[in-house]
């Protein structure tokens, strides 16, 4: 398999299950269950699996952050803010979920947690539409059939 293909399926299934975790999440508002915080966790694994399949970028762009255009600068930076965010988001909501915390304090960290992967989605969206091109033309190659 491709390395563009295989980004590309690990991107589209992080997207999946970072919608399907925002969705769970409304149900554990009037249900709790853990389905949430499952999914969530996945999704931690799924972004540390991302930054593996980009590890060369990241390394050479950090290496030779000085020497990068502007646009791959800013990639570069928006990257490391989402990382980031997505870290800041997931840990906070694990502390709100924890046994430790009770009544109002587990309210606010929750609410923490919500502004956190607000902006979350605010990066996400601004990262794909950065990329949208790429993604598409990895899409029509994916669906054009091969010639043999």
């Amino acid at each position: 398999m491709k390395k563009g293909t295989l980004n590309f399926l690990v991107d589209a299934g992080l997207l999946m299950l970072l919608l399907i975790t925002i969705l769970t999440a409304t149900v554990e508002i009037f249900i709790p269950c853990f389905v949430h915080v499952i999914l969530g966790l996945l999704l931690s694994a799924g972004a540390l699996i991302h930054v593996a399949l980009h590890w060369e970028w990241i390394k050479n762009a950090f290496q030779r952050f000085g020497h990068l255009s502007s646009q791959v600068r800013i990639n570069f930076l928006l990257n490391l803010v989402l990382f980031l965010a997505y870290s800041a988001a997931g840990a906070m909501g694990l502390i709100a979920r924890s046994f430790i915390f009770a009544g109002p304090l587990r309210h606010v960290l929750g609410f923490f947690h919500v502004l956190l992967v607000s902006g979350v989605l605010l990066l996400q969206s601004i990262h794909l539409i950065r990329h949208w091109k790429w993604v598409m033309k990895t899409a029509q190659r994916m669906l054009r059939p091969s010639s043999v």
